[in-house]
């Protein structure tokens, strides 16, 4: 299981990864979005470990438990010999902005799927600053600019989401940007398949990842590139210097 957050670098790592081992990437799934980014329908036309009878025999069903979904799908995975890998929607959990729901700060998934599963975790994150800019420019570009509040919730939940990527382990958006070879090697590694150093240069032929149904630029890039940082507003940098939270995230990530 691969968890992280909106803006920080999910979808351009789902691509890259999607050119190690055959795995099959269930991309930002969670039990509380199941109908919007279905797991069964990705598995299905994704990567074809569902066949179309399996799909009208679901479909009779009308509603399949999420949990049993996913362990059919786990079945198909391993009767195919596919490392099997969940891109945790944890965006839903920590931070879900204008959803009109109270963040848990802590991982459903892993609530609902550890009883029957084995989890196998690991985060991917990226530096709060840049993380925050990226998010109030998505926000501000869908017409709801941020303001404190927001702010405020983002601390909270990107902080417990650095206290879960403490825990499981952890790899950063940044170093597998500077180096990708190195970078997925080493979440390779963690996640346990196998990597191939030459088989990324596949990666932008890789399309077949959800970006939660909203364009963005890593759903469409061709080149790895590093971005200048956003402009950062001096009043945010005199708030965040002073935040107990935001020095206890970069304390936990090891960013400066």
């Amino acid at each position: 299981m691969l968890h992280n957050l909106a803006r920080s670098g999910g979808t351009l790592i789902n691509r890259l990864l999607l050119t190690q081992a055959r795995a099959a990437i269930l991309s930002e799934v969670h039990p509380d979005g199941f109908a919007t980014l279905d797991a069964l329908a990705q598995a299905h036309h994704w990567f074809g470990l569902l066949e179309a009878d399996d799909m009208a025999e679901l479909a009779a069903r009308n509603a399949v438990p999420y949990a049993e979904a996913i362990a059919l799908i786990a079945r198909k995975a391993a009767k195919a010999r596919r490392p099997l890998i969940l891109r945790d929607w944890s965006h839903l959990d920590f931070m879900p902005f204008g959803m009109g729901i109270a963040p848990s700060i802590a991982s459903r998934q892993v609530a609902v799927l550890s009883p029957g599963f084995d989890l196998l975790r690991v985060a991917s994150v990226r530096h709060p600053l840049d993380h925050w800019l990226s998010l109030a420019a998505m926000l501000t570009a869908e017409g709801r600019p941020p303001g404190r509040a927001e702010l405020e919730q983002f601390l909270d939940g990107a902080l417990g989401f650095a206290r879960l990527a403490a825990e499981t382990g952890f790899v950063r958006y940044e170093a597998i940007i500077a180096d990708p070879a190195a970078g997925m090697a080493d979440l390779c590694d963690r996640l346990q398949i196998g990597f191939n150093a030459e088989a990324l240069a596949g990666w932008t032929g890789r399309i077949d990842v959800s970006t939660g149904a909203i364009p963005g630029r890593a759903g469409l890039a061709v080149e790895i590139e590093t971005l200048p940082r956003r402009p950062a507003p001096p009043h945010l940098m005199h708030f965040l210097s002073r935040d107990q939270r935001y020095g206890e995230i970069t304390g936990l990530l090891g960013y400066d």
